[in-house]
């Protein structure tokens, strides 16, 4: 009875080792984890903000595109511009006559 006692406690006592090594691995797997969630979680933070930075940028330029003239507008604006000033120096050279 005694060596079925001493054998059951040594079983019990091996089995607790492997409990505890397995706790303790898990342990560090879960502290590896935190770890690894707190950067994951800090790189997606910096990635919204990006992320957020980029999309204002877009809206801005999507404004500034509606709002630069065409090509055609500046030309018009030119010509019509150059017909002013030809204008001018007619009246400044018909007053100094």
């Amino acid at each position: 009875m005694a060596v079925e006692l001493q054998q059951t406690v040594d079983r019990i006592a091996a089995k607790s080792r492997i409990v505890f090594e397995r706790y303790e691995i898990m342990k560090r797997q879960v502290k590896a984890d935190a770890e690894r969630i707190a950067r994951l979680e800090k790189d997606l933070a910096v990635t919204r903000a990006e992320n957020e930075k980029l999309r204002t940028r877009i809206e801005y330029l999507g404004i500034a595109a509606t709002v630069a003239p065409e090509r055609e507008d500046v030309e018009r604006t030119r010509a019509l511009l150059t017909q002013l000033i030809r204008e001018i120096d007619r009246c400044i050279v018909d007053l100094n006559d």
